[in-house]
């Protein structure tokens, strides 16, 4: 079977692609993120549940490990749920992030100029 240059080329375009929409989703889901905790209040602690730093002693909230899994798991849905709630509010999302988070906007352009290079860069090996 004779394999066209072709299609070597398309399947590293869409790896490129596909790549470089995942570091935007995790972009826009960071820079939600942050814009919920600071300007809505999101997972932030009530302060009742956290360990007095002063106290000396084992930290409750981590000795069952299987609650240290499900509080992970929660936190993960939360963190794309919130990804996905913030939608409505992006400019809003957009503007804090330029203002008060500059580093976490260029963080995410230079991860996406990466993949863009790494994309040009397999596309002269091939």
């Amino acid at each position: 079977m004779s394999r066209n240059s072709n299609d070597g080329e398309a399947s590293t375009s869409k790896v490129i692609v596909m790549l470089m929409l995942a570091i935007a989703f995790f972009g826009w889901a960071f820079a939600a993120a942050a814009y919920a905790h600071s300007e809505e209040g999101w997972r932030q602690a009530s302060g009742s549940n956290v360990a007095d730093p002063t106290e000396v002693g084992a930290d409750e909230r981590f000795e069952d490990g299987q609650g240290l899994r499900r509080s992970s798991k929660s936190s993960l849905r939360d963190f794309i749920w919130n990804a996905f709630s913030q939608i409505p509010n992006m400019f809003a999302v957009i503007a804090f992030n330029f203002k008060h988070r500059l580093w976490l906007v260029i963080l995410f352009a230079c991860l996406e100029a990466g993949a863009l290079g790494l994309g040009y860069a397999m596309s002269k090996i091939d």
